[in-house]
């Protein structure tokens, strides 16, 4: 889950909708992480072997999921804003018939 770490905990969070789209701001008790997602393809998992990209994703506070090739981060201060930013490919599909 994003937040979950040893050295900061989460103070509040808020989703909102902007243009359209769901940000979730989450507030930290020191400064946000700067995260930038995962690799778009395969990345190395701690047990060994790899995951595919499009079983990768982060959790919110509330739940829901973002697949990581897709999550957008803005980080400013103690607050980080996280969206979801489908890729061309995924906003093409919802318009093409096949």
């Amino acid at each position: 889950m994003i937040g979950t770490t040893g050295d900061r905990e989460i103070v509040d969070w808020r989703k909102t909708t902007e243009d359209g789209e769901t940000v979730y701001e989450i507030e930290y008790d020191g400064p946000a992480p700067t995260l930038t997602g995962r690799s778009k393809s395969l990345f190395g998992a701690s047990s060994g072997g790899t995951v595919p990209a499009g079983e990768q994703y982060y959790q919110l506070p509330d739940g829901e999921e973002i697949a990581a090739t897709e999550a957008a981060f803005e980080a400013d201060g103690h607050t980080l804003r996280v969206r979801r930013q489908r890729s061309l490919v995924a906003r093409l599909r919802r318009y093409l018939p096949w």
